[in-house]
């Protein structure tokens, strides 16, 4: 308690080392429950104290701290913000949570002139949330207040040549890299990246700690490659000018990120020139990281992946064992291993399947989105070993009990208005009657088609992925390929949520909840007894400053992703029957599982389409119907390994060699280069 005739700087001075002091304790082990409170409350103690003694510090701040001038920084709001910041970890749990931990940001933001601390913690913020558009506009913004990107760069960054394609089929200019900065070039201050100079001086472990996280969110969520790679260069020149500032944990992570990067690039790069130099480049990186910190096992399975990529197979089970060897329950991992071991190298199906069960063994599933995906996939990928040991029969047995399985996933609480697509008995192949008949085709349309080989994305290594490999596996188990969405999802395994008291009985009115109405406050009224007295009575009807004031009902754009990975999952699961089906010769089993499929994915999923055309090719329907449905797919994704090939072959039973030869050319080049059947 204290007296009512304290003045709010004294009162100020006491809550905030009351904060420090209190996150310490619990940091440390040393803090010290009230009476009669259990021990297995001491955490939500803890949060209800401090969120009180945050929200009240803030209070305080905001009636005694001025606007500040040009030039000026408000270091006490920034102080306040940074301490809110290192104890939310601690403080806050939910999506509700980081909402309101935004909204404090945006008040803070009001009494600061463009700070980079303030439009860092919100692009963190952003990206734990999902809301993955608006943390593109704080990334920007941020790094043009620190100097690492100008007006300039923004003009000129996209002017390099298209040589990569995204998951949409939109092509990428791809930047030139930044030469590489050796110790001897170190001499003081840089200024390519830009100058540095904000008042605030923020520092090079919280640029690269941005940078790092901007490289995660392009390369796992929005699959954006050059974006990712622009980042790493960005981050890769400012570790060089500042290596020996910097630990070697923190440049191993960062190695290791501007690995992933260049691996998806060269994932998305199409150009057989070009391709190449980036999945060296990828390489070369993770090789670095892993001489800067040689006990990581996400770089040992980041490295696996990328030699798994270029079909270095025994270097790539090195590296995936290494990784086991240190994190046992990590299951993309498992998924990894298994696909190499019954990859057409190794070939050896048996010790695929027990890799399989062993690693299913380990893990113990989480109350997780994303590690609940991964399990479905790793499912997905046994039951395709079930069938080229034991039949189709047995891996449909082992198919029907996938479909329980996806309830786990198909729940996305996020999405508040969007749910899961239900399994349905009936489909519509309406959609193919749309296709014109008369189609121009020519051997241009079959340039550059992408690597689809995923049985979907695996997350939590959201990877570059374990599930590009899936494919080639069961392209391999089946002469009905199951090659999947292109989405080359490359994972990173680098990192392991305005005022909501507006109580009337303040004196700021309707300035204490919004912070954007308040006026220069009266420094003589902000430190007399009476306002604090009559700030105080709102403070007994605490509120804590992390409740949000406004809870969107849109959807983030994390949430849209997972639904639309859920929807992508069960309609692979039915193409997956269906395909059984055919393999058993039930067409009309197959037919329906097609149907029930294109219900869930007909938009999206272009193996929808591709597997419609083997299923009319298997009964014979004419070949014109049959070629429709692969246009369709092409449509959806024009660079579908999988549906050029299936109508290159088309062509071939039409006695059309040369729109064959001509799409089987541009498929070897470019994207579907690892083909064999193409080949």
């Amino acid at each position: 308690t204290q007296p009512n005739n304290w003045r709010i700087e004294k009162r100020m001075v006491l809550t905030r080392h009351a904060i420090r002091f209190s996150s310490d304790c619990y940091r440390e082990g040393r803090y010290v429950l009230p009476a009669n409170v259990a021990s297995e409350e001491e955490r939500q103690t803890f949060i209800s104290e401090q969120s009180q003694l945050h929200t009240i510090y803030e209070k305080m701040l905001y009636l005694q701290v001025p606007m500040p001038k040009a030039g000026q920084v408000n270091k006490s709001v920034l102080d306040f913000v940074d301490q809110l910041a290192s104890d939310f970890e601690w403080i806050g749990s939910t999506s509700q949570d980081l909402r309101g931990f935004r909204e404090v940001l945006d008040r803070a933001s009001q009494r600061t002139f463009n700070s980079p601390s303030i439009s860092r913690h919100l692009f963190l913020a952003l990206c734990q949330l999902g809301e993955y558009n608006e943390a593109e506009h704080a990334l920007r913004s941020y790094l043009h207040l620190v100097g690492l990107i100008s007006h300039g760069w923004e003009e000129t960054h996209t002017h390099g040549e298209a040589l990569a394609v995204d998951q949409n089929g939109i092509s990428m200019a791809v930047s030139a890299p930044r030469p590489d900065i050796l110790d001897e070039d170190v001499r003081g201050d840089h200024d390519s990246i830009g100058n540095i100079k904000d008042v605030e001086g923020e520092e090079t472990l919280h640029m690269l700690q941005v940078l790092i996280a901007a490289i995660k969110m392009y390369c796992n969520e929005l699959v954006k490659s050059v974006d990712a790679v622009e980042m790493a260069e960005i981050a890769k020149e400012l570790y060089q000018k500042n290596r020996r500032s910097i630990s070697p944990e923190i440049a191993a992570s960062l190695y290791r990120a501007v690995g992933v990067a260049y691996g998806l690039l060269g994932g998305q790069t199409f150009d057989p020139e070009v391709r190449p130099t980036y999945h060296k480049k990828a390489l070369s990186y993770l090789k670095q990281s892993l001489d800067m910190d040689n006990q990581s096992w996400e770089t040992y399975y980041q490295l696996a992946l990328q030699q798994a990529e270029m079909h270095d197979i025994g270097h790539a089970i090195q590296s995936v064992t290494r990784a086991l060897q240190t994190n046992p329950s990590h299951l993309p991992s498992w998924h990894l291993l298994t696909l190499i071991v019954s990859c057409p190298v190794q070939g050896d199906f048996k010790q695929a399947l027990k890799t399989c069960e062993i690693g299913l063994q380990q893990i113990e599933l989480k109350d997780d989105h994303d590690e609940s995906e991964q399990f479905m996939l790793f499912q997905m990928t046994r039951t395709w070993l079930l069938y080229a040991l034991n039949g189709a029969d047995s891996a449909l047995a082992s198919s029907e009990t996938l479909f329980s399985s996806f309830g786990k996933i198909s729940v996305i609480p996020e999405a508040s208005q969007s749910g899961c697509h239900d399994m349905v008995l009936s489909g519509s192949f309406g959609n193919l009657s749309d296709l014109k008949k008369n189609r121009e085709r020519s051997s241009s349309s079959a340039s550059n088609a992408s690597r689809s080989n995923d049985i979907s994305s695996l997350r939590s290594g959201r990877t570059r992925s374990t599930s590009n490999l899936a494919a080639k596996v069961s392209a391999g188990l089946l002469s009905v390929q199951e090659n999947k969405p292109h989405h080359h999802h490359h994972g990173l395994h680098l990192f392991g949520s305005r005022s909501t008291s507006k109580n009337k009985d303040s004196p700021q009115g309707s300035n204490a909840s919004n912070p954007s109405l308040a006026e220069p406050y009266d420094t003589k009224a902000n430190n007399s007894t009476s306002s604090f007295q009559s700030m105080s009575t709102s403070i007994t009807s605490f509120q804590s400053l992390l409740q949000p004031s406004y809870i969107p009902t849109k959807p983030t754009a994390r949430a849209v992703l997972r639904r639309q990975r859920s929807e992508r999952i069960l309609s692979d699961l039915w193409l997956l029957t269906a395909q059984l089906f055919m393999k058993l010769g039930k067409l009309d089993e197959a037919k329906k599982a097609v149907e029930e499929a294109e219900h869930v994915d007909w938009t999206h999923n272009p193996m929808v389409w591709c597997v419609l055309g083997q299923l009319l090719l298997a009964s014979q329907e004419d070949l014109e119907e049959v070629q429709a449905a692969f246009d369709k797919a092409l449509v959806i994704d024009p660079y579908h390994v999988t549906s050029r090939l299936e109508l290159a072959k088309s062509y071939l039973l039409q006695k059309n060699d040369q729109m064959a030869e001509g799409l089987l050319d541009t498929l070897t080049k470019s994207n579907g280069w690892d083909c064999a059947e193409a080949w």
